[in-house]
């Protein structure tokens, strides 16, 4: 049972109340892949993921930490399995658990042995540290312990380079149960070894005091331009040749080019009792093992024996471009296997992009054995990079379909991305939607050479006024083509020509790359106007004169005053979803950074600035550019909303009640307002001026999404004051009553 603790304030403060949407995650609706229902089909997509075990229930089995560079994006999944099963369940409700600024590489590993990992991360030209405060009562938790890690080197105190671009390998390398770091270092092709000192300085392992023993660990080169590795080098370049019979920091000789980029992964391959080497490169697609002929640690060691298709124990690494491994248990038989995905942001494989390997043998001696190349993807929507869902009846059976495009699909052939659109045809009923994937290239769209065909994002509507649904599809370079429907009404929709779409001046409609458009009569006059969202964050708005035929007038290149770039960006990469409710238009935007910006006061104002009633639907961000598409689904008088993102999947969201949606006054004569909002602490709750006889008769009630009521209070006073640190992160119906009349407000809980 929650516990919520009212106050009363005696002072007045200023107060205000914030229109918005009320979505929250919803995984119910099925969706059919190739004759299986998907496990879970809403988690949004996988492109370049980084793994790391970490017991997110503390049930005493690992689960898994996903952490997905294309745009930053924590995953959290539950292990489910039992020894020796991979059976993950995605539970984002752990995500929030995680700070909001991690960024480029994330890994979790327990640097103080206290049974919890941490978290090691990218910071600008190093690695920072969270540590796990967190228990089993409570959860985990996280508090940043440095900001910046530091090394000495010659007894001088400088900064561990760590490159953004990298994947360094954190492990005990020396065997004394404290953590130390190998990464390529900043000068250099050669490996860094950072030792860990706090056994040695203070014998318990709880601290993060580096000394940089050696920057050619392993005694090999790597070259500049390739992956080419050279053994046992002679190390007067890049370092001198001095005596080498013990660990210590050796001095760069010369500066040298720089590697580009490489990934590490730390492992005792052989059991040897020192540790090998797993490398990964940019613009490579194999990974090479590197065996270390040391039979102890802190004895300068070499590698001296290469294996450049690893694993060799089964398939070896073929992952355009830039592969990084990971050593993760994953079927939960406290053996650890192995997961790799490209550690690229553009350019590399994006949907069959994680490869998994189990491990047939012992955890230290491994023999990994391929599994399969879409481990997770394969139960989830996933179609590249960049998802942009449109709701759509394609087959004109009176149910809106989903059609799922992307910016681009990575083609094995010719090493390109291609834009297509899946088209999930709707199975179920007009209460009960059920998804089934028919194709990943609807209409075969992606052969008709519509621009660079990249970019694709659809719209539909009757332009010929025949009746059925036309399309006008956006692309890359930033025009929108035209493609009639020639199936006719009530029959499936048939789109086999198109020509360049053509403003009433005869000109082509373009403004620089990316085009998102959206069909929809917003002036009410009976025909469908063009809204196109741009790049630059701003909107276009053509008002469609024509009769029969479509005919769109330019107006404006910024409708609405709206410009979802944000202070300091050139890009915003604006997506638009005009929602009309009860004949007013309500607007949510998706924006390159994620976040979903909301706009009221539109009726009757196409000249005007539209009202920013929220910046932040929801608090809800699955990943850099957010693609909404919201239709009233399922007939129950609440709107669903799947929303695309970098990562090339859909997440799926349930709003409140329709008349939930913006703030709707009811009958009465009293007022309420809520402040702040959003908020993560407290709110406070103004009945205004109410007699202590209308305060005895009010009610204040506080529900959830799902018309659960969470809690009823009863005013003694004008101004109260909710503590709300025991409320989930979420959306809230407030509702004040008093004699029969009642009023709502919307209620948004941050993390």
């Amino acid at each position: 049972m929650r516990f919520i603790l009212i106050t009363i304030c005696l002072l007045l403060v200023p107060l205000f109340s914030i229109a918005q949407f009320g979505f929250e995650r919803y995984e119910e609706i099925p969706v059919l892949k190739d004759g299986e229902f998907l496990k879970f089909p809403w988690a949004g997509g996988m492109d370049y993921c980084q793994f790391s075990n970490i017991d997110l229930d503390f049930d005493g089995t690992q689960d898994l930490f996903v952490f997905d560079r294309t745009c930053n994006k924590v995953m959290t999944f539950i292990q489910n399995g039992t020894s020796g099963e991979s059976d993950f369940v995605y539970a984002p409700e752990y995500e929030q658990l995680f700070p909001s600024d991690l960024h480029d590489w994330t890994l979790l590993a327990d640097y103080n042995c206290d049974g919890v990992v941490d978290i090691f991360t990218a910071a600008i030209g190093g690695g920072r540290v969270y540590r796990n405060i967190g228990n089993e009562i409570d959860g985990h938790s996280f508090e940043l312990v440095s900001d910046i890690l530091t090394t000495y080197v010659y007894d001088d105190l400088g900064y561990l380079y760590l490159s953004p671009a990298d994947i360094p390998a954190i492990v005990d390398i020396d065997g004394d149960s404290d953590l130390d770091i190998l990464g390529f270092g900043v000068l250099g092709r050669s490996v860094e070894y950072h030792r860990n000192m706090s056994i040695e300085t203070y014998g318990v392992c709880d601290s993060l005091i580096f000394e940089t023993k050696n920057i050619c660990w392993g005694r090999f080169r790597e070259a500049a331009a390739s992956n080419d590795v050279t053994l046992w080098d002679t190390l007067e370049y890049p370092c001198r040749d001095e005596d080498l019979t013990e660990e210590f920091a050796l001095r760069p000789e010369v500066n040298q080019d720089r590697h580009a980029g490489s990934s590490l992964l730390a492992l005792d391959y052989t059991n040897s009792g020192v540790m090998d080497l797993v490398l990964g490169d940019i613009s490579f697609s194999n990974m090479t093992l590197l065996l270390n002929e040391g039979e102890e640690v802190n004895t300068n060691s070499g590698m001296y024996d290469q294996d450049n298709a690893f694993p060799s124990t089964s398939i070896a690494v073929d992952l355009p471009i830039f592969p990084a491994a990971y050593h993760v248990d994953i079927n939960n038989d406290e053996i650890r296997d192995l997961v790799v995905s490209p550690n690229s942001k553009i350019g590399s494989q994006n949907i069959e992009s994680v490869w998994s390997y189990t491990n047939e043998n012992e955890d230290l001696e491994p023999a990994f054995i391929f599994e399969k190349v879409n481990f997770l993807q394969e139960e989830m929507m996933d179609h590249g990079t960049s998802s942009y869902p449109v709701f759509f009846d394609a087959n004109g059976d009176g149910l809106k379909d989903l059609l799922v495009s992307s910016q681009g699909q990575y083609d094995d052939g010719s090493g390109n991305q291609i834009s297509k659109l899946a088209y999930y045809e709707n199975t179920g009923t007009a209460t009960t939607p059920e998804f089934m994937l028919v194709t990943d290239d609807y209409e075969d769209l992606s052969t008709l050479g519509m621009g660079e065909s990249l970019v694709f994002y659809p719209t539909f509507g009757d332009l010929d006024g025949d009746g059925d649904e036309d399309m006008i599809m956006g692309e890359y370079l930033g025009y929108c083509y035209y493609l009639e429907n020639t199936g006719g009404p009530g029959n499936p929709a048939i789109f086999n020509t198109f020509t360049l779409l053509k403003n009433s001046e005869g000109e082509a409609i373009f403004e620089g790359t990316y085009a998102y458009p959206q069909l929809v009569d917003i002036d009410r006059d009976g025909d469908n106007d063009l809204v196109i969202g741009r790049r630059t964050g701003k909107l276009h708005y053509y008002e469609n004169t024509g009769t029969d035929e479509y005919n769109f007038e330019f107006k404006t290149n910024y409708f609405g005053a709206v410009d979802v770039s944000g202070d300091g960006f050139i890009e915003g990469h604006a997506i638009p979803q005009f929602v009309s409710i009860e004949d007013e238009y309500h607007l949510v935007v998706g924006s390159k950074r994620g976040q979903m910006f909301y706009y009221d006061e539109i009726e009757d104002n196409l000249e005007g600035g539209f009202h920013l009633a929220n910046v932040f639907v929801d608090n809800i961000h699955i990943g850099t550019y957010s693609a909404p598409a919201i239709v009233n689904l399922t007939d129950d008088n609440r709107f669903e909303m799947a929303l695309g993102n970098r990562r090339g999947g859909v997440g799926f969201y349930r709003s409140a009640e329709l008349s939930n949606i913006g703030i709707e006054d009811f009958s009465s004569d009293f007022s309420f307002t809520i402040y702040p909002n959003p908020t993560d602490d407290i709110v406070q709750i103004n009945l205004g001026t109410m007699s202590k006889v209308q305060l005895a008769e009010m009610t204040v009630e506080i529900f959830n999404l799902q018309g659960i009521l969470i809690s009823r209070l009863k005013p003694i006073q004008n101004l109260m004051t909710v503590q709300l640190e025991n409320f989930a992160a979420g959306t809230y119906i407030v509702t004040v009553s008093n004699q029969g009349n009642s009023k709502k407000e919307k209620l948004v809980v941050l993390d």
